[in-house]
């Protein structure tokens, strides 16, 4: 397994949707990748990305903005300390030195870190659009990514990751990523039900219908509200169909929510 491997995802249409080919990390961020972007200095105001990085090469203005910077920690030292959480959360994948967490995937993150962190690996932050096509299997329109019905071979969820009863949630409850590989999406993607709610480039709201090639970009008029895609390890059934969406506000912090990075596809020759 290559953590850093990305994944075609061929354009189409999906409920009124249509995508432009993509490419899509096979797994989650792990702690592991991150720790390289927090160990070269990334993601603090002094290292922010500059203005219109990681936009979507469709989608004008959909690139970083300076008002963001603030949202992001000082330093290293206070970036740190903010993802371990100390004995406040318990559930923090983070660790300050190299351990037996790597391969798990990268939680406690604000959403202005992970688009940081996905400009500095050479991408951006996919869009709700993006995620909804390649977890639905495109114009295949399934259930889950896997297809139809879910039970824990698929992926980790309701607090079962770890062989425990539902709702008996623990820190062994979130598996590294790809543990779940009759989960797989339609083109090979790990993990897009389950593990870790992923963060997109969209602002809270209804995509606009028909949406070609589409993002909200403009900020709720109260609170930074964003969305967010697919369940996680803590939630139910009820959250993991390949076209859940929910709400975040920036800059919290979460147990249940990652990232993955989508990238552009090489020019046709």
């Amino acid at each position: 397994m290559s953590c850093c491997d990305s994944r075609l995802v061929p354009g189409g249409t999906f409920r009124e949707t249509t995508v432009s080919s993509f490419l899509l990390d096979t797994y989650e961020v792990t702690v592991g990748r991150f720790r390289a972007f927090v160990e070269a200095g990334q993601g603090t105001q002094a290292s922010a990305p500059e203005v219109g990085a990681g936009q979507h090469p469709k989608i004008p203005g959909s690139g970083w903005s300076a008002d963001w910077k603030g949202w992001l920690e000082e330093d290293t030292a206070a970036l740190k300390a903010a993802l371990s959480c100390r004995s406040a959360c318990e559930p923090a994948t983070w660790t300050d030195e190299v351990g037996p967490n790597e391969d798990l995937p990268i939680n406690y993150i604000t959403w202005s870190e992970a688009f940081a962190f996905c400009v500095w690996d050479g991408g951006r932050l996919p869009t709700t659009a993006e995620l909804n096509y390649a977890a639905a299997g495109g114009d295949e329109e399934r259930e889950y990514p896997w297809g139809q019905g879910l039970d824990p071979s698929h992926a980790s969820y309701d607090c079962l990751g770890d062989g425990s009863p539902a709702r008996e949630c623990a820190p062994s409850d979130i598996l590294p990523v790809g543990s779940k590989p009759a989960g797989a999406g339609r083109w090979g993607h790990q993990d897009l039900s389950g593990n870790m709610t992923e963060f997109t480039r969209d602002w809270s709201g209804q995509l606009p219908v028909p949406c070609v090639d589409c993002a909200i970009l403009e900020r709720p008029s109260e609170g930074a509200y964003l969305l967010t895609h697919g369940g996680n390890y803590q939630q139910s059934e009820t959250y993991q169909g390949a076209a859940h969406s929910g709400v975040y506000r920036s800059p919290g912090r979460e147990p249940g929510v990652g990232v993955r990075c989508a990238r552009n596809p090489p020019p046709a020759e």
